[in-house]
């Protein structure tokens, strides 16, 4: 009941400053805003004149792992997701208004879980739940005066908080989005809805935000058309403050973003039953805890180099990232992230682009020694798991048409962990070499301009 009444209280709060004041468009998947108008003339141009900004993305994720993991295989993942923004200033004369409605529908297996092990996501677009989702209804409001602006309803958090610039160019998903605030913060991940706010105060570069988002378990099972709060377990707060310029404002432009978190919901052991007796040995209902978890993180990202400095489609860009956890039961204890994104390699096919992204994961003791006693159980090994994982990926973007992309990537998995798929696993995976193929239709997406 308290968690209720918390939750239904700081959203309350944070959705009446909304009604006061607000500034830029809150992007999502399938949401950007592009630095120069589109060619007009078509229905969908027209539309968007006329208040209606359709958005569209399908991607299929091809994989197989030819070295290492749990086992060798191969599967194929992927997904659509559409939706609209609805200028009201347009349609209903509500000056400064907008709505957004996004759907999404996945499809197909997952090789991290299936094959390797991992609980991290090799396949960006492969989600567990094959269902239709509701992935945002909501409201924002702009008012030019205050620099403020106001996004709530029935949102995620992690594309409003310690969102990556350049994490969702690639095909794994340590970046896409952050998997440590997703799985330690509690934070809600796309598509899976909950109720929640988010106000951010921008009078320049800088800006500040802060949100509140309902923990709820169940979000992934109902399609997120329930709207009550029955099943909630507590409430998320973010906070995140930054300095962020476009190719608009600045020819190699930046973001630098500092935020933590706290998170009301109870959590439970990765390693101990309710009786305190390792629950990889002897099985048992994990051990809970009462809410009240904290975490920090930093996001970096900047523009480096263009080979024409009058020019900003070809550029190479560099990012990097650091995030823990403030408390000691989580699987994780920290992740880090480096990479860069070579857009335009030459002048003759300056929208492909060349990536590359590390990820450090360094898991918990007790996620580790849950882990080790499985193994120690099934086998009689005294195997032990490493607690720094390793995940890079390569990959070529290759503009096919401007709005069809092929995206071949290599990754290389050090250190696997089986916390994805713990069923029947034997011994410590070895290190894992995946290929893969992208295929993706981009009309309005994350990295479509």
């Amino acid at each position: 009941m308290i968690h209720r009444f918390a939750i239904a209280a700081l959203f309350a709060f944070v959705t009446s400053v909304a009604v006061a004041q607000t500034t830029p468009d809150a992007q999502e998947p399938g949401q950007t805003t592009p630095d120069s108008p589109k060619d007009s003339g078509g229905p969908v141009d027209r539309l968007r004149d006329d208040g209606v900004s359709l958005r569209f993305v399908w991607a299929n994720d091809w994989a197989a792992s030819v070295r290492g993991g749990e086992r060798l295989g191969a599967t194929n993942g992927g997904g659509a997701v559409g939706g609209a923004d609805l200028d009201m200033g347009k349609l209903a004369g509500i000056d400064g208004g907008k709505m957004h409605i996004t759907f999404a529908r996945y499809y197909g297996h997952s090789l991290a879980a299936d094959d390797i092990g991992t609980l991290q996501k090799i396949q960006g677009y492969w989600y567990p739940k094959r269902q239709w989702q509701l992935a945002q209804l909501s409201w924002e409001q702009q008012f030019s005066d205050s620099h403020i602006n106001v996004l709530a309803g029935r949102l995620n958090a992690t594309w409003q908080f310690a969102r990556s610039t350049y994490g969702c160019r690639f095909v794994s998903a340590p970046d896409c989005p952050y998997q440590l605030t997703n799985t330690s913060g509690g934070f809600s991940g796309f598509p899976y809805v909950n109720w929640g706010a988010r106000v951010k105060y921008q009078p320049d570069a800088r800006y500040l935000s802060i949100g509140a988002f309902e923990v709820n378990p169940d979000r992934r099972n109902n399609n997120g058309l329930n709207w009550g709060f029955n099943n909630a377990t507590g409430v998320m707060i973010p906070l995140e403050a930054g300095y962020e310029t476009s190719f608009a404002n600045d020819p190699y432009p930046k973001h630098l973003k500092i935020g933590g978190w706290y998170n009301s919901a109870d959590f439970t052991d990765p390693e101990l039953n309710t009786k305190g007796l390792h629950r990889g040995l002897v099985g048992g209902t994990a051990r809970n805890y009462d809410g009240g978890r904290y975490g920090v993180y930093v996001l970096a990202d900047k523009v480096v180099w263009k080979p024409d400095a009058n020019s900003n489609t070809r550029n190479l860009a560099v990012f990097g990232s650091v995030t823990g956890p403030l408390d000691n039961a989580e699987n994780y204890t920290l992740q880090s992230t480096f990479g860069l994104l070579w857009t335009g390699l030459s002048a003759a096919r300056p929208n492909d682009s060349l990536g590359f992204q590390g990820t450090l994961f360094r898991f918990s003791r007790k996620a580790v020694g849950y882990e080790d006693d499985l193994i120690h159980k099934d086998s009689g090994t005294n195997d032990h798991f490493a607690r720094n994982e390793w995940m890079t990926e390569l990959n070529y973007s290759y503009k096919l048409l401007p709005v069809v992309s092929l995206v071949p990537n290599l990754q290389y998995i050090v250190s696997p962990d089986i916390l994805g798929n713990t069923v029947g696993v034997k011994r410590v995976p070895a290190n894992a070499i995946v290929i893969g193929l992208r295929v993706m239709v981009n009309m309005g997406g994350p990295g479509s301009q």
